[in-house]
Order: C-alpha cells, then sequence, then structure tokens
C-alpha cells in the first residue's frame, strides 16, 4: 500500500480557491484509489480566523512536528505557494502544485504590489523549497512556463489541468439598481492590482453609447480610487461576495463576462461563465489564451479600447454571440474531473518510480 499525505493549508469551510482545490483533488482521486491510502493533513492554526501572518508563525512553529505525525512515500502541497513551510528534511519526498507565481513576480517588480521584506523572505524560501521537491505539477503550461523562467526549474513538472467545480443550480440574486430585465456585463474578481478591476470600469466607460448597458462587479467593496473612477459612469454596481448558486445566476444572465487580468495562473472564473453559457471577452495573459482557446475574445489587459472593442461586437452581433456561447460550452465540457484525476494518479507513480530508482 502506497501512503500519500494532502497537505491542506486552507480550512475547507474559508472562501477562495485552495479550499475548492483540496476537494477536487480528493474527489478527482478518489474513484482511482486502489492500492494508496491518502489522508489529509491540516496546516493551519486550528483556531481559526485571525490575520494571515499569525497562520504563517504557527507553520513555522508546528510544521515539522505535525508533519512528523503523517509518515508516508509522498507529501503533496497542495498550494505551492505555501512552499517556505516545507521541512528540508521532507522536500526530497514532496510533491506540490504551482497555481501561479504572483508573489515572486510581485516581488521581482513584474505585477503590482511590492510585498513586505517579511514577505519576500518568505517566497525566496518557498521557490528555494520548491526547487528541491521530487516533483512540482502546474495548473497551465504557461504556470509551467514561468516556473523555467522565474525559478529556474526546467524539469520534472507536470500539467494537470483543474476540472470545473461544480456550481449549484442558479438561485436568483438582486443588485441594487440593477433592474431584472436589464443587460449587463459581469466581472469577478477582487482588489488586487493585477485582477485589472480599473481596466474593467476603462473598458465599460467606453461603451456609453450602448443604450441601457450596466456594469456589475462582483467582489470585495472597491478601493476609494476604483470607486472615485467610476463615479462619474451611471449604471456601475459593486456587489460584495456571492455564493455559487448566486454567482451562477449571474453568470446565466449576463450579457457578457469581462475578465481582463494582467495575469492569471488558470483562469477558472472564465470556465465557469462559458460553461454557464457566457460568452467571455479576456485578456491576452498566456493562460487564460491557453485554458480558454478560440471560445473567448481577447484583447491586450492595458488597452481599454480594445477591450471595449470586443465587447461592443459580443454585444451587437447575435451570430458571432450564439458562436461564442457554443464554443464556450464545449470547451468547458472538456475539462473533467476524471481526466484530473487519472493525470494525479499517474504523476504519483511516476515520482514514486523516479524515487525508487534513485534511492
Amino acid at each position: 500500500m502506497k501512503r500519500l499525505v494532502w497537505i491542506r493549508t486552507a480550512p475547507p469551510d474559508a472562501p477562495g480557491s485552495m479550499a475548492a482545490y483540496a476537494e477536487l483533488v480528493r474527489r478527482a482521486v478518489a474513484p482511482f484509489a486502489d492500492g494508496w491510502e491518502f489522508t489529509v493533513c491540516d496546516l493551519f492554526d486550528p483556531r481559526g480566523g485571525g490575520s494571515m501572518w499569525r497562520h504563517h508563525l504557527w507553520r513555522l512553529r508546528h510544521a515539522r512536528r505535525i508533519l512528523a505525525s503523517h509518515p508516508a512515500d509522498l507529501y503533496h502541497w497542495l498550494d505551492g505557494s505555501m512552499a517556505a513551510f516545507m521541512p528540508p528534511a521532507l522536500r526530497s519526498r514532496s510533491v506540490a502544485t504551482v497555481h501561479d507565481l504572483i508573489p515572486l513576480l510581485q516581488w521581482r517588480g513584474e505585477l503590482p504590489g511590492k510585498p513586505s521584506w517579511p514577505a519576500g523572505w518568505l517566497i525566496r524560501r518557498g521557490v528555494e523549497a520548491l526547487r528541491g521537491c521530487a516533483a512540482l505539477c502546474a495548473d497551465s503550461a504557461a504556470t509551467r512556463d514561468d516556473l523555467t523562467r522565474l525559478a529556474g526549474i526546467a524539469e520534472r513538472v507536470a500539467v494537470v489541468p483543474v476540472p470545473l467545480r461544480p456550481l449549484p443550480p442558479p438561485r436568483p440574486v438582486p443588485v441594487a439598481g440593477l433592474p431584472s430585465n436589464a443587460r449587463f456585463i459581469l466581472h469577478v474578481g477582487h482588489n488586487a492590482a493585477y485582477k485589472n478591476r480599473a481596466g474593467v470600469v476603462d473598458a465599460f466607460a467606453r461603451l456609453g453609447d450602448v443604450p441601457d448597458l450596466h456594469l456589475v462587479l462582483v467582489g470585495p467593496p472597491p478601493t476609494s480610487e476604483l470607486r472615485a473612477r467610476s463615479a462619474a459612469l451611471a449604471n456601475v454596481h459593486f456587489v460584495g461576495p456571492v455564493d455559487d448558486a448566486a454567482l451562477h445566476d449571474l453568470y446565466r444572465r449576463a450579457a457578457l463576462f469581462l475578465f481582463p487580468s494582467l495575469y492569471e495562473g488558470y483562469g477558472m472564473p472564465v470556465l465557469e461563465a462559458m460553461a454557464a453559457g457566457c460568452p467571455v471577452v479576456c485578456s491576452t495573459a498566456p493562460a487564460l489564451v491557453e485554458v480558454a482557446g478560440e471560445a473567448v475574445l481577447c484583447a491586450p489587459a492595458e488597452d481599454a479600447d480594445a477591450l471595449a472593442g470586443q465587447c461592443r461586437r459580443l454585444l451587437a452581433d447575435v451570430r458571432l454571440r450564439r458562436e461564442q456561447i457554443a464554443r464556450g460550452l464545449a470547451r468547458a465540457a472538456a475539462f473533467d474531473v476524471a481526466t484530473m484525476g487519472w493525470s494525479l494518479l499517474e504523476w504519483y507513480n511516476n515520482v514514486l518510480e523516479r524515487m525508487k530508482n534513485h534511492g
């Protein structure tokens, strides 16, 4: 019996993609688990709540002890950004999923948002740990390429795309000031600069001649700068975080989904929108182009005129809209859980065989 421990660094009830990814991995691998024993090791402060740094300090103090109580042939760190907490003695028996390299890009000055000195220390420590791992996997070939360019890791990296997480049946959600039959552009994202919420507002501003068009932004409350940027525009609606049923309803009702990120490691919202029958306009960020293929219309993230132009095409051309919806549905259907499960099991087996052959 081969023993593998999944290392989970986000509580299962926490909002965000990491908790969802841990559940997807468990569900994907379960049908093919003959000959394997899988367990989960939670590596976060059991008291819950508190700041991110409180959990980081807890991991630095307790990771070695907690992992020692979970003996295994292989350890899979489900969030490669937490590799800084990997005990050096376990690196040669560890694998990690790298979802993106946003902190490293910020530290290098290639994305907005300079990390603090302590964060920079963790980033460098994490990259060192990833270099020492038995193997890595990336959500996309774009992230694999980033590992080569930014971290010098050119080998031992598999690409395992993430399947769509199932959204529950749509549940109508009221949006203050938005008529029930209004035509609207939808964006989902937080306030980090790389999400380019400002670019969403700027592109919408160039569509002022389109009658009765609204913009709905789902996510945390906007920054004061973003609110000021949109103050002069009519029909802009900032919606707080919504649950999956409400999000599904918004995808289904939207005229199009606008996602002009400066960078993404994958782009799950694009897949979700396509699966819900919502046509997509996104940036030319490599991971988004890779995931979406020809099922979306693209423009550079910094070019608000070009983004608005692609939106205008979808809004004006009924035939194009139907074609893109059909392409999106077909593309999204290709990202299934079974493929992920087989890919992960093959990766685990290959890593263990390589470890055995190299002593």
